[in-house]
């Protein structure tokens, strides 16, 4: 029976490019940015619907800048436009190699883009579990870790930048209220990448995601996580202990540098961190998005510097 790295290695590659959907599917690629050198944090997030209707989003926000610079375009694309080439207004995506090479630009008024990504593993997709995706969340969806060479310029202020990126790209239908809450949470060092995705819907709690380490991949079994709050009830440190079903164990220690809430579903909110963090001492970055209610939110968060 083959591995999981030797099933992620062989990923088909066409699970690279845009995928035919039923109606009221939804595909996107988020393209998660960490810059903490810089102070800046953010995402870049070409999204089409089985409509052939399209958004595309730049989104920058961290202690570097003085205000969260957002820029957003959409509209409608044809049926024969790919992700080997994906243009639509400002926004460039070009994947070169299917799940190793990606070029990435967005040339727009306030924020000026253009970057490289180079997996640093094969793509970890959720049918490769053995409860597969959430139907409500997706057909399938890949999460993977590279690094990032860009030049990035933020209204006219120009940087130099390079790190680790998060991208993640899920293709079908996504019911957003249907989760109550998630978390969606990578640590990428030069060594270690972690991801795992903790959701709770129906009652019930799912998790899918790997540990990456040795050249190899394994799913997680397990994911003990504590962290702390402000007062707005935005998640400021984590710490996570994870054990895969190899038994490997990786301890994370986490610190959010920037910080956004998102309102991309009127069901939910989501609470996202940009991380400064260890990997058993490894020093890394991360991201760590939490996904809320707005009634328990809303609630919730009058009374978590008492009880939070």
């Amino acid at each position: 029976m083959p591995t999981l790295t030797e099933i992620a290695t062989d990923f088909p590659a066409a699970h690279a490019m845009r995928h035919r959907m039923r109606d009221g599917g939804r595909e996107s690629l988020a393209h998660m940015l960490m810059f903490p050198e810089h102070g800046i944090a953010g995402f870049i997030y070409p999204t089409v619907l089985s409509t052939g209707h399209a958004k595309g989003r730049a989104h920058l926000f961290g202690p570097g800048l003085p205000e969260p610079v957002q820029e957003e375009i959409d509209g409608p694309v044809p049926d024969s436009l790919d992700f080997d080439d994906w243009q639509t207004g400002p926004l460039r995506m070009a994947v070169l190699k299917p799940h190793q090479t990606v070029d990435l630009s967005w040339q727009g008024t306030r924020i000026q883009f253009d970057g490289r990504f180079e997996a640093r593993h094969p793509p970890y997709a959720f049918s490769m579990h053995p409860l597969g995706n959430p139907p409500y969340y997706g057909d399938d969806r890949t999460e993977q870790h590279g690094r990032v060479v860009c030049d990035l310029a933020v209204d006219g202020r120009a940087v130099k930048a390079e790190g680790w990126l998060v991208r993640d790209h899920s293709w079908g239908p996504r019911i957003w209220g249907l989760n109550q809450h998630y978390k969606w949470f990578h640590a990428i060092t030069a060594s270690c990448s972690i991801h795992f995705f903790e959701m709770h819907s129906f009652g019930r709690v799912q998790l899918r995601g790997f540990l990456h380490r040795d050249g190899v991949m394994e799913h997680l079994a397990s994911v003990d996580c504590d962290y702390s709050f402000d007062g707005q009830m935005m998640h400021k440190t984590l710490r996570a202990s994870v054990v895969d079903v190899a038994g490997r164990r990786a301890v994370v220690e986490a610190r959010a540098f920037a910080n956004i809430q998102l309102e991309f579903d009127p069901m939910i909110y989501l609470n996202e961190a940009a991380l400064t963090l260890g990997v058993d001492g490894e020093a890394g970055t991360g991201w760590c998005e939490f996904c809320w209610n707005r009634n328990y939110l809303e609630f919730a968060r009058q009374h978590v510097q008492t009880y939070g």
